[in-house]
């Protein structure tokens, strides 16, 4: 089904198969495939704001989920 979406697309629209992202706008992406689960990380952005604002003394790291429909 996949192969059949990418060849109706690359008909209408000049395309790459870039095969399956790691990153997009800035935000890692990691895969569970078998868990079912996506995540998207920030870490190089987060980095770069601890670093320009001199933040480094207890901080402390913390897990946000969505609500599954997003």
């Amino acid at each position: 089904m996949l192969d059949k979406l990418k060849k109706d697309l690359s008909s209408e629209f000049k395309m790459k198969d870039l095969v399956e992202a790691k990153k997009v706008l800035g935000m890692e992406i990691e895969r569970d495939r078998k868990g079912g689960k996506v995540s998207l990380m920030q870490k190089g952005y987060l980095k770069k704001v601890i670093q320009k604002f001199n933040i480094n003394n207890g901080r402390k790291s913390v897990i946000t989920q969505l609500a599954p429909h997003f």
